[in-house]
């Protein structure tokens, strides 16, 4: 779960997160935010959460948004790359002509 807060927004939007990693992550949006924006944002990662503030690299309509993560302190960096480990590599199937 991912709380996105843009600038002059005074409640942060929830949303769910379909890729993620320590540079940044997609979150499913059906009326995403423009390219650019600024956005803080709060990640929760199993039991802990994660402050990070992002920029919007990606927006498309009805899907959601693409964020680059600027801003994080190394103690969140070290929760989140703590996550990270957790969640097992899944592989796409091999491809058998």
């Amino acid at each position: 779960m991912v709380q996105l807060r843009p600038p002059g927004q005074a409640y942060p939007t929830n949303c769910e997160t379909t890729d993620i990693s320590l540079c940044g992550c997609y979150v499913k949006l059906l009326s995403p935010l423009p390219v650019g924006t600024v956005v803080d944002m709060r990640v929760r990662t199993g039991d802990t959460e994660v402050k990070v503030q992002g920029v919007v690299k990606t927006s498309n309509p009805g899907l959601g948004n693409g964020i680059d993560f600027l801003d994080m302190a190394p103690a969140s960096r070290l929760q989140l790359q703590h996550y990270l480990e957790t969640i097992p590599d899944v592989k796409a199937p091999e491809f058998i002509p």
